[in-house]
Formats: C-alpha cells, structure tokens, sequence
C-alpha cells in the first residue's frame, strides 16, 4: 500500500518531456520561417535580415535543423522503452514541425512566394 508520500506507480519519461521542449522551440523557428516566406513584409522581428537568403534567415533555419533533429531522435528513444508516452509522440511531431520549412528549402520543393501579377 502506498503512503502518502509513496508512488503511485506511474514513470515518467524525461527524454520525451525534453524533446517536446527542444521540438517547441524548433518549430518556433521554423514558423517564423514559414511566416517571413509567405509574408515577407512581416516586421514580427522587426529586422530586414529575414529576406530570402539573409543571415537571420540562414541561422534560423540552422536552429531549427539542429532543434528539430535532436527532438525527433529524443522522442524516437524514449520511445525505445516501451514507456510510449504523449510527450515522446509530441516530441517527434513538434521536431518534424521544426524541420518541415528548412528540409523543405534545401530540396527546393519550396519556391520563393510571388505576388499575383494579375490581380490589384
């Protein structure tokens, strides 16, 4: 019989609650990439390095590689124990969210947003 203080049983999973918090951050990045790629006027950082190519761009788009990878491989091993928790399944969705815009990129599968010349 568990006391007052005595465990209930449950475990938790640590390497998923780090990937989901590495992921989050990621994928931060990579929205604001995907925001300054359809939106290129947006000042959300308030700075011109952003255009297609700058260095903020570039560096972003490193981070979010980096916070992407390490969010996946965390979910996809703390998930290797059987203790397959929300937090490992957020971890590896949130990384795949971090790596979607730059993967993307550098494949050129996305092409830089053009106005429509047609309309007004």
């Amino acid at each position: 019989m568990a006391g007052m203080f005595g465990s209930s049983g449950k475990t938790s999973n640590p390497l998923g609650v780090v990937g989901a918090v590495v992921g989050a951050i990621g994928a931060g990045f990579s929205i604001l990439l995907w925001l300054y790629h359809f939106n290129p006027d947006a000042t959300i950082l308030g700075s011109a390095q952003m255009i297609h190519g700058g260095q903020l761009a570039d560096q972003l788009g490193t981070l979010a590689i980096v916070f992407g990878a390490i969010a996946v491989v965390l979910g996809i091993v703390g998930g290797l124990g059987g203790r397959g928790a929300a937090s490992t399944i957020l971890s590896i969705i949130l990384g795949i969210v971090a790596l979607s815009y730059p993967v993307l990129n550098a494949l050129h599968l996305i092409e830089r947003h053009v106005p429509n010349p047609i309309g007004g």
